[in-house]
């Protein structure tokens, strides 16, 4: 069973991709950069507590691929926290952004299921009574 196919069985519905931008559309933003142009996510690869999102963003004069990992604090909280963004050449291909990702999280001691983060309970704002 290839690991895509592991992972699908493993989590269930919490794991999808997703491919929001075609190549054709990529190419066509890359030639004629719209002026109010800001940060893109072209595809999304989601599995369990961790998030590997192929994004498109300006840099220079020109547009660029690159990846950003996103991790859960807690398995059940819908928000996602910006881990890392990687150097890695850009692949759109689902499986290829799977062995990404297994990649991140053996070397990074993340984990598909749990959180692999201590919790920091900030203080509580006081309030002000008049």
């Amino acid at each position: 069973m290839n690991r895509k196919k592991e992972l699908q069985r493993q989590l269930g519905s919490r794991y999808s991709y997703e491919r929001r931008l075609s190549d054709r559309e990529i190419q066509k933003l890359r030639r004629c950069i719209p002026s109010d142009f800001s940060e893109t996510t072209v595809a999304s690869l989601l599995a369990g507590c961790l998030r590997l999102d192929a994004v498109l963003y300006r840099a220079s004069r020109e547009l660029l691929l690159g990846y950003d990992v996103y991790v859960k604090d807690d398995p059940d909280s819908p928000e996602w926290i910006c881990y890392d963004s990687l150097a890695d050449p850009v692949s759109l291909k689902e499986a290829d952004m799977v062995s990404v990702l297994d990649r991140v999280a053996a070397e990074r001691g993340l984990s598909y299921t749990e959180s692999c983060f201590e919790r920091l309970d900030g203080k509580e704002p006081k309030q002000n009574c008049k």
